[in-house]
């Protein structure tokens, strides 16, 4: 492990842009602001919302010790948080304009930033997940802990052993 660079893994971008295409842009154009997180409310990338999770893997504002028991549930039964939209919503209380969104994107999956996915359905609804992040003991580099595939299933981006060093 002491081989692994992250700072080149995260330049080479292998993570979410092969995979699924990015469509932050369109939906910034359309009207949603993620300057509080894909999520809102809880800072960058939603990862706040895991927070609860992290208490239980590392303690409370990462005292530890490493609860490796929680960790193993958490790494082999992880499901995305996501805020869930409906089109009416979205046109009349959130003043989104969905046509934008509608005309640019077919149905599917796709990447928002290095942060999360957003899933547009046939209806107009769409559903914005957020993913949780490893960071270096700075907070310097971070590292999607996991992906997803066209499909919408997750897909550990990582091996275990690499959380323990972060």
């Amino acid at each position: 492990m002491k081989d692994f660079n992250l700072r080149k893994y995260l330049a080479e971008n292998k993570l979410l842009k092969e995979e699924l295409r990015d469509v932050e842009d369109i939906l910034v154009k359309a009207g949603f602001r993620f300057d509080d997180g894909l999520l809102g409310g809880v800072g960058s990338g939603g990862a706040g919302y895991y927070d609860f999770t992290n208490d239980k893997i590392y303690g409370y504002n990462q005292e530890g010790p490493w609860n490796e028991e929680e960790f193993n549930k958490f790494y082999d039964n992880f499901k995305f948080n996501s805020n869930f939209y409906t089109r009416e919503e979205m046109e009349e209380d959130l003043e989104i304009d969905t046509s934008i969104i509608l005309d640019g994107l077919d149905d599917g999956i796709y990447a928002v930033g290095d942060e999360g996915y957003v899933e547009i359905r046939s209806d107009g609804d769409i559903e914005i997940y957020a993913i949780p992040q490893l960071s270096d003991e700075e907070g310097r580099e971070i590292l999607p802990a996991f992906k997803m595939d066209a499909m919408g299933r997750a897909i550990h981006n990582t091996v275990k052993t690499k959380w323990e060093k972060y």
